[in-house]
């Protein structure tokens, strides 16, 4: 697993959307747009459950620190396929949410949790670790890059495909993947 953490945070803000047809009417989900410093594209979309809504509530409350997760694809033309999350403080926490490490339970951690095998990669200024706070990230949108742009850089692929997503020049997935069907 891959993480990237952009340095500077982000002024985000949380709309709910029309489903455009692409959820029943049964359907507990919530159809969500997040904007970008007052950018009128949307950077990220989501189909998100109530109480994740009301946790992002919680905890969008001035500017966010962003990041991508994502596993790179053995095969280079294979799309990209990333999940967008903030971090938070863990002393930040909503009430109800608790970092697993201070349940003082003995559970066995997964693989991104022992930071065995995530790779992190966030910029140059990774020696200033020691003054941020210990952070937890909360993932709440995909983020799918259809034809990579640095096949040779994975680390430079998400800081480009996060960049791309906060300037609004990002498409709903299943519009690129048409296009791309297409050869638009």
């Amino acid at each position: 697993m891959h993480v990237y953490l952009r340095d500077e945070a982000v002024d985000l803000e949380m709309r709910e959307v029309e489903p455009e047809g692409l959820l029943s009417d049964d359907s507990s989900l919530i159809p969500v747009a997040f904007y970008a410093d007052g950018n009128e594209s949307p950077s990220f979309r989501a189909f998100l459950p109530p109480e994740t809504i009301v946790i992002l509530h919680q905890v969008i409350r001035g500017p966010v620190r962003l990041g991508l997760m994502a596993e790179e694809p053995e095969d280079p033309d294979k799309e990209i396929q990333a999940m967008v999350g903030l971090t938070i403080p863990v002393e930040a926490l909503p009430p109800g949410m608790v970092a697993e490490a201070e349940e003082g339970g003995e559970q066995e951690l997964e693989p991104w949790q022992t930071g065995g095998v995530t790779e992190s990669w966030k910029g140059d200024d990774a020696d200033d670790d020691e003054d941020r706070p210990r952070t937890v990230m909360l993932a709440f949108a995909p983020l799918v890059r259809i034809k990579r742009r640095h096949p040779s850089d994975f680390a430079e692929e998400l800081a480009d495909l996060l960049e791309s997503a906060l300037s609004g020049a990002t498409k709903p997935s299943l519009e690129a993947r048409v296009e791309r069907m297409l050869g638009l």
